[in-house]
Formats: C-alpha cells, structure tokens, sequence
C-alpha cells in the first residue's frame, strides 16, 4: 500500500534544483521524507540519477547506516515492482559504495585522495580522545613552563587575571576555550588575527560595527520586541469590557520607551540605548476601586507588566551597566590580557600541530581543515586589506566535485558548524547560479553547542529563504505523527 504523504511532505519530495531548507519538527517523518525524495531521485524521470550522483551527509555513523539501510530496502522494494528495470538494479549494486556519510567521513575521504597537497604524512591515523586529551595536557604544560622561565610582563598580568589560586587550572580551562572556539571557523589564524584587530578599535563608532556589539545591539532588540507584545496583549485587556482601562496611559507611556529603546538598538546606536535603559522609568499605575472592574484581567495586566519591569530590570543589568565612555576604557583596559589570551591561543594551536605531525596523528578538527585546505585555495588577486572571506577560492578539486554530485543532501542541519558550511559551499553549484543544497533538521533538536555547534545557520536561512516557489525556498514540517495533543502542547508551550 502506498504510502500518503501530506502536501508539504509531497513539496520536499519534489522541489528540485535549488537550495531548500526543511524545518522537520520533532515526529514530522523527516527521515522517510528524505529517503522518498533520494529513492524519487534515482529511479523516476526521464533521466534518472546514479545514486554516486548524491551525497549525503549524516551527524554519526549510525545515522548513515541506518539512511544506507534505508535506501537499500526501497529499492529492493522497487526492483519487486520493475524487476526488468536495469538502472534500478545498477543503483542496488551502487549503494554500498554510495557517498552516504558523515561530514568526518567525507573530509578524510578528500585528505587521503589529495594527501599530495597537503603537508602530512600519507600514513597518518586519527588519534583517540583519550590519547589526544593527553597530548594536549603534556603540550600544555610544556608551553606554560616555558612562559614562566621568559618572565613575560604581559604573562604575568594574563595569570594574574585568569589564574586559580596556586593551580595552573584557571589559565589552561581560558587558554583551551579560545582554542576550542577557533577551531569551529574555518581558517583559526584569520579568526584570531580579526579578535586582535576588534581589540584594537579606539572609539564608540569603530566598535558599534564590532560582532560582540552588533549581537548586543540584536539580542536587545529582540528583548525589546518581546516585551512590546506582551504590553500589546496588556493594553488589549484594558480595553476589554470590564478591563481596568484606567491603566491604558501607563502602559502606553511603558510601551513608547521600550519602542524607542528596540529602535536604537535596531540602528546600532550604543549612546541611545544606553540612556534608553538607565533612565527607564515606569509610572504608578492608577488606583482602581470600581467593583465593576474584572479581578482577573486587573491581575492579568500587573502581573504581565510586573514580568516586563523585571526582564527590562535584568536587561539593564546586562547592557546598562556601563556608559559608553566606560566601555571604551573597560575594552583598552583589558587589551594587553587578552592579546595575550590570543597569542597563547595560537601558540598552543602551533605546538600542538608540531606534536601531533612529530606523532603522525590527526584529530576531527584536522580532517575539516585540511579538506577545507583542498577544496579553497589562496587566490592570488586577492590583497591584504580586502574582504577576508575572498582570500580563497574553489581549487580544481572542488570545482569536479561540484561537477560530479548533482545534489548535496544535508541531515541535522542544525548542528553545522562555520568550517562544515565552507565545505558544503565550496562544493555546491551555487557559485555557477545554481544552487543545489537540501538542508533539513530541527533547530529545537540543537544539543551541540558545546561541540561548537552554531545553529544561527539554519536561523538565518530559515527568516531569510521564502516561503514561495524559488531558488531558495524554506518548507516547514510541522505535523507531528509520533506525539499525543497533550504532550505536544506543553512541549510547544515550553519553547514559546
């Protein structure tokens, strides 16, 4: 019996030759959509795919055994169908050499088939954790007791400010975060060259353009917008019949400041937010003593205008703290610390490289960035002082694997990192205006920040793709089949 899928399941089957972006909540049939669309691919048509035509990445290697599974059996279950049908028995004698991956998977793949352009030993192995947390404890440690014996006053001021007590823990812990944070971008030494630059902005102007102040200024607006809503829904109680409307004036004068501090920090103007939220201030709200007022939608708007001084309270704690001028100097004033937080950072990455190819290992990081070093090469028109992000180019190897897979199929989106959208882009058609990424997964789903996860990707193709029909194009599956009402709803409740 065949299966009946609903229209937006129907959609994500057929939609062809684009970027598509699938939100698939939790339930929503994501997996048996994507397998449809893939089985839909290499056997329907009037020029059908070769299924080494796709490639498909997974987040583990059970996902991608199970997908490879998956496959098999539908087109098992379709040669039961067209037993004479010879491309569907090619596609069967295909799948187990198929490029159903992990992201891992595929860069050790490209490292072994171009090791000649690399700088490393083709008999490399990829270390263990256990054994690579050992390494860079040792590294670790051999850097420090170096640093101590140099008697750097820059180092002594770094471990006054980020040292434990009579423990090396405090420095080590800061030093691998930095480390850890610059291996999920995609070329670590530019990252820390731009953190060094942004150290070095002089004035107010210069670092309203700095990302940590543009995510200050987005994250207030949000805030900011939130609780406009919440007012919205105040004032439309007021005004209900027996709604204390004698609270309309206040909350009209709440909702104009919180506008116009979601405005300033909407056009990135730090000296206005700042004088929006420290002189904040809301006025008592009129007594009422009609009895004909309704008891609950009185307590329903103090309560609700109660929630939005206490988050503008907390917002002001975060963001109001100091005045512009004071910003200025608390940034100058930490700039000798963490510029050597920085140069710590890469020291550390550099010695650490050095012990790992003196042992002829590899770690996970190593597999992304040394594909990535395949695929982008160094473009030789491209000048100091230019946009950064066009110092590289697609290699030769690049442009034939875009050639060779007419689709890149993406699952768990949501847990891509900037290095893995490098190499996703680098490979795809979009460069030659034909984008041809199909990208599903659930942000809800995101669990690994803490690998350095970013899943600000998938948001910010899921508000800029439309909708409609085009070239990049957002569906959303939202019906879940695995779930009872009740459970959905408090789930759905939580999120919101």
């Amino acid at each position: 019996m065949a299966v009946k899928w609903t229209e937006k399941q129907q959609q994500v089957i057929d939609s062809r030759n684009r970027n598509l972006l699938v939100s698939a909540a939790a339930g929503s049939g994501k997996t048996a959509v994507l397998v449809e669309r893939i089985i839909q691919m290499i056997s329907e048509g009037d020029h059908p795919l070769d299924i080494d035509q796709l490639l498909v990445m997974t987040f583990t290697n059970a996902a991608a055994a199970e997908m490879r599974e998956r496959i098999g059996a539908a087109v098992e279950k379709k040669l039961k169908e067209y037993p004479e049908d010879e491309h569907l028995w090619l596609q069967a004698a295909l799948i187990p050499q198929a490029m159903i991956t992990t992201i891992d998977s595929f860069c050790l793949n490209i490292i072994r088939s171009h090791f000649n352009s690399l700088d490393i030993d083709p008999s490399f192995r990829i270390g263990d954790e256990g054994e690579l947390s050992l390494l860079r404890g040792d590294v670790m440690g051999e850097m420090l007791e170096t640093c101590y014996e140099e008697g750097d006053e820059a180092f002594t001021g770094f471990v006054e400010h980020f040292g434990l007590g009579k423990s090396d823990k405090g420095i080590v812990d800061v030093i691998l975060q930095a480390w850890q944070f610059s291996q999920s971008h995609p070329w670590p030494c530019l990252w820390l060259k731009e953190c060094r630059q942004e150290l070095d902005e002089e004035n107010l102007e210069e670092m309203e353009k700095s990302p940590w102040m543009r995510f200050l200024f987005q994250d207030t607006a949000r805030q900011m917008e939130e609780l406009g809503g919440q007012l919205d829904r105040a004032l439309e109680v007021c005004r209900e019949e027996n709604g204390p409307l004698a609270y309309e004036p206040m909350l009209m004068g709440d909702r104009m400041k919180i506008q116009a501090i979601g405005a300033a920090a909407r056009e990135g103007r730090y000296e206005q937010l700042y004088q929006g939220l420290i002189n904040m201030s809301f006025d008592r709200l009129a007594s009422i003593r009609s009895k004909e007022i309704d008891g609950d939608k009185k307590s329903f708007v103090t309560a609700c205008r109660d929630r939005v001084k206490k988050a503008l309270g907390r917002c002001r704690e975060l963001y109001g703290s100091q005045s512009p001028h004071e910003v200025v100097e608390s940034i100058r004033g930490t700039r000798v610390v963490i510029h050597k937080l920085l140069e710590l950072t890469e020291r550390f990455d550099n010695e650490y490289r050095a012990a790992k190819k003196e042992r002829n290992v590899l770690d996970f990081n190593d597999l992304e960035h040394l594909a990535l070093e395949v695929l982008l090469e160094k473009d030789p028109d491209w000048k100091e002082g230019e946009d950064p992000a066009a110092a590289r180019r697609p290699s030769p190897v690049a442009d034939e694997l875009s050639r060779q897979y007419e689709e890149i199929l993406v699952d768990e989106y949501q847990d891509s990192n900037y290095v893995q959208e490098a190499l996703i882009t680098s490979i795809s058609r979009e460069r030659y205006g034909h984008p041809n990424v199909f990208m599903v997964g659930d942000v809800k789903q995101s669990i690994y920040r803490f690998r350095l996860a970013r899943p600000e990707l998938f948001m910010e193709k899921y508000e800029s793709y439309a909708s409609a029909d085009s070239q990049y194009q957002m569906i959303e599956l939202q019906q879940n089949f695995r779930s009872r009402e009740s459970v959905l709803t408090s789930v759905n409740d939580v999120f919101y």
